[in-house]
């Protein structure tokens, strides 16, 4: 799956709030009421963090994306890099000692996010300081991209 289909399938998900299904995974709903928890979060509308260009492409806000790497604290890295690449951003570092993440992984907590009854509740996303809770809710995004394939 590509970026942009990542994207549309946000979006569709998004258009059918009312349709979501929920995980039904406890460790997600805890997660994510661990973030709502911390009150100085901050939180984003999906027509702030996406917007469609003139040729209905979905595109990502990097003002959001400097927000929230900003709040957490972690580095974001555009594109994979080649070559001589320090080991502290490689995918086989256990998550709590990453320093940087890609945009698939941001869109990996989205997508997670938007399958929790907060998400359903507000209808926003919520953005945690946590790296730890980050990186539980990027894999169960990419877990639940997955399964509904």
């Amino acid at each position: 799956m590509t970026i942009q289909e990542y994207l549309n399938r946000i979006e569709v998900l998004d258009n059918e709030k009312s349709k979501i299904a929920l995980a039904n995974d406890a460790d997600l709903e805890f997660c994510i009421q661990q973030i709502k928890q911390i009150n100085i979060e901050p939180s984003f509308s999906f027509d702030v963090l996406f917007q469609k260009s003139a040729s209905e492409i979905i595109i990502v806000n990097d003002d959001v994306i400097k927000i929230f790497a900003d709040h957490l604290g972690l580095l974001f890295l555009e594109e994979k890099e080649s070559g001589n690449v320090c080991l502290a951003n490689s995918e086989e570092v256990r998550p709590e000692y990453r320093q940087s993440f890609k945009l698939i992984d941001f869109l990996d907590y989205i997508y997670a996010f938007m399958h929790s009854s907060v998400y359903k509740e507000s209808e926003k996303i919520i953005f945690s300081s946590e790296t730890t809770l980050f990186w539980k809710l990027v894999k169960m995004g990419s877990d639940l991209k997955g399964k509904y394939k």
